[in-house]
């Protein structure tokens, strides 16, 4: 007779419960196998703001209480990216068991500054939103890759030029499997003249091997946070909820199925 049992799954169960998140997805899980000696955590991601579009007149109306804070709202945007970078840091290493290279440990691997020197920020700018005019790539990190428009989910999906960017830098890195996340903060569900919608948060966390191929993959949302777009505190309840997602989506990546054989 076989039996199924769930390695974390317990856990994962009890955390969706305390922290009420909406949807935790793992689309690949990672174990690490024996040869991999460490993980480069190479960037965290956050990009802009994504703002309604309909109902168009509620939304030109909610958009405009969002506009005036769009200068604080950036400043969040880029702290939180390196925040929540440090945040994944120390999740990885704990959760994985493996040595995690970010910041400083990042930064003194041999070929880290030629890595750097060819790092192509433009590819952040948004075009056509001059509120929230680029995605911000958390401090300690490094972009890999070159986006256009900001649009690294984009580029993951369909760039033929990603598997060379990743497996030259995890050789650049002396490291067996490279690390990032994306994070996309999301206004959406505008009521009536625009006087409240919902807030939520997006986060995906990648990891792929040294041959650049995908290792892991999982995705977590926040549950939506009904606003009324002109108090940053709103904004700042959701933000503060990442340590708890990432939790979450760390167990569902390293969650594992293991089937018993109980003999008669």
């Amino acid at each position: 007779m076989k039996a199924v049992r769930f390695f974390g799954l317990l856990a994962l169960l009890l955390s969706l419960a305390a922290c009420g998140n909406l949807r935790v997805k793992a689309y690949q899980t990672y174990q690490a196998g024996a040869d991999v000696k460490s993980i480069a955590l190479t960037g965290f991601y956050m990009a802009p703001l994504t703002l309604p579009e309909v109902p168009a007149a509620d939304s030109k109306t909610f958009n405009e209480k969002v506009f005036k804070l769009s200068n604080a709202l950036n400043d969040r945007l880029a702290n939180n990216s390196t925040s929540y970078y440090n945040t994944l840091a120390t999740g990885l290493e704990l959760q994985l068991g493996v040595n995690t290279l970010a910041g400083e440990s990042l930064a003194k691997q041999a070929r880290f500054d030629r890595l750097k020197s060819k790092e192509d920020l433009e590819g952040l700018k948004v075009a056509g939103q001059p509120k929230f005019p680029q995605m911000y790539i958390g401090e300690g990190g490094i972009n890999l890759f070159e986006l256009e428009n900001g649009d690294l989910k984009g580029y993951i999906e369909g760039n033929p030029r990603m598997r060379s960017a990743l497996r030259s830098a995890a050789k650049s890195l002396n490291t067996e499997i490279i690390a990032f996340a994306l994070a996309q903060p999301v206004l959406d569900r505008v009521t009536t003249y625009g006087t409240k919608a919902n807030f939520r948060l997006l986060v995906n966390v990648y990891l792929y091997d040294e041959k650049g191929e995908l290792a892991g993959h999982a995705f977590g949302e926040t549950v939506p946070l009904t606003l009324g777009g002109d108090s940053l505190d709103e904004y700042d309840a959701v933000f503060d909820k990442y340590a708890a997602l990432q939790a979450e989506i760390l167990t569902a990546l390293t969650l594992v199925e293991e089937e018993e054989v109980d003999e008669e």
